[in-house]
């Protein structure tokens, strides 16, 4: 799905998270890495959270009924899109439970079944930082997305992101200052 036009900015994802200076509102952070749901993986979640329900764990009852098969918990997909859109850690110094601000809405959009695999983008709808901060709160929408593109959950959350350190010169990620720089011109505060 794509999800550039007027007003909007794709930025690339990178291997070690994100940071509060690529939290531009209005952007949109693709995620860069997947994770393909094993068959046996929403099977164990729902025995050991004592799901019943034959939606989840019966394949033989399940492949009769509306989807054709066993669906995977929904707590299962979004625990996986939310760790793929987790921002970078920051120093071990800058977590406290107070900026655990946690999620405002869970939707799940389409079933997920065995064998997909989800993807996540987040688009940044407000950033908050101190100039003498190490990192800032993060209003965002992050979409869990299958192997088609296609949205099967959507988490409103607040969360903390940790500024980049100017000391690891060697360790920027693929975020660009270019890229990050929205239609409208402003640099994040």
């Amino acid at each position: 799905m794509t999800r550039s036009g007027p007003g909007r900015r794709i930025v690339a994802g990178a291997d070690d998270g994100w940071y509060l200076e690529d939290a531009v509102p209005g952007a949109v952070l693709r995620h860069p890495h997947g994770r393909t749901i094993g068959a046996g993986e929403h099977v164990w979640l729902a025995w050991v959270s004592d799901n019943a329900s034959d939606l989840h764990g019966n394949a033989d009852r399940a492949s009769r009924g509306a989807f054709g098969g066993p669906v995977v918990l929904g707590a299962l997909s979004v625990a996986i899109v939310a760790g793929l859109a987790a921002p970078a850690t920051g120093s071990p110094r800058t977590w406290t439970p107070a900026r655990l601000t946690g999620w405002q809405r869970i939707r799940l959009v389409r079933p997920v079944v065995a064998g997909d695999t989800l993807r996540a983008e987040s688009t940044i709808v407000g950033a908050v930082g101190r100039a003498s901060a190490d990192g800032g709160l993060v209003q965002r929408m992050i979409a869990g997305l299958d192997q088609h593109g296609e949205t099967v959950l959507v988490i409103e959350e607040t969360c903390w992101a940790p500024r980049r350190d100017p000391s690891d010169k060697g360790l920027l990620t693929s975020f660009t200052p270019t890229a990050m720089v929205p239609p409208n011109g402003q640099a994040p505060r």
